[in-house]
């Protein structure tokens, strides 16, 4: 039997940088997170949880998805409060896109078709064309 001894073994290179490496990742998922939280409407029926989700240029439109992701079966369906507007995330994909919606309107997650749906995740974006359209 071949044994090689310890101080013959190969070394990684760069052993010192694995430390800042995992803090960093730590830090970036924490961050992610947090930001999550943030975007996300809690399921409402009576939308007496909503939020504002303000839509500044260049952003010009609204991205809802469905969550936990991926999450492609049932429906949600979004309320704009001021604007009287039902948007839907339909079944079969992920996530839709709002073009021009109200500028600073509320939004409260007020329906679903699937219990699993528990929250709807928001950001307003950029529209980069060729995202489903909510119905």
């Amino acid at each position: 039997m071949l044994t090689i001894p310890l101080a013959d073994a190969p070394r990684p290179v760069h052993t010192a940088r694995r430390p800042l490496l995992a803090l960093a990742a730590v830090a970036f998922c924490s961050l992610a997170a947090a930001q999550t939280a943030q975007a996300q409407l809690a399921f409402s029926p009576d939308c007496r949880n909503h939020q504002q989700i303000q839509v500044n240029p260049p952003q010009n439109a609204i991205l809802f998805s469905k969550h936990p992701v991926p999450h492609p079966a049932g429906t949600a369906t979004v309320f704009a409060i001021n604007g009287l507007n039902n948007y839907v995330v339909p079944a079969g994909v992920n996530s839709c896109v709002v073009a021009a919606p109200d500028p600073d309107d509320n939004y409260c997650f007020q329906a679903r078709n699937d219990a699993t749906i528990l929250q709807v995740g928001f950001q307003a974006i950029v529209n980069p064309g060729g995202l489903p359209a909510c119905q």
